[in-house]
């Protein structure tokens, strides 16, 4: 199972750490880990196209994003990561888990 956490403080992304797999089928025909992949990168290429200093993120099959910047490109841009997870999750419930942390 993908296990997603979520930390938001006043509603803007902190952090998103991904780890797992989705199990959804064998390792190179998995449908759901190559979407999911495909979301995160394509994220991340993104927000370092507009600001290459406005995340960090570190490892691959264990992944943390870090909002540095937290502007409104860069939280948009996370925020809809965040939907898109949740999107697919709808169809892959078994293959996904999504917890979300909102601190003030």
């Amino acid at each position: 199972m993908i296990k997603v956490r979520i930390t938001k403080k006043n509603n803007v992304i902190e952090s998103i750490h991904c780890n797992g797999h989705a199990n959804y089928s064998r390792d190179g025909k998995d449908i759901v880990c190559a979407s999911f992949s495909t979301m995160i990168i394509t994220t991340i290429n993104a927000i370092l196209e507009f600001d290459k200093d406005a995340i960090s993120y570190t490892g691959t099959n264990d992944l943390e994003i870090i909002n540095i910047k937290k502007d409104n490109i860069t939280n948009g841009l996370l925020n809809n990561l965040v939907q898109m997870m949740k999107e697919l999750k709808e169809n892959y419930d078994k293959n996904i888990n999504i917890k979300e942390e909102n601190h003030e």
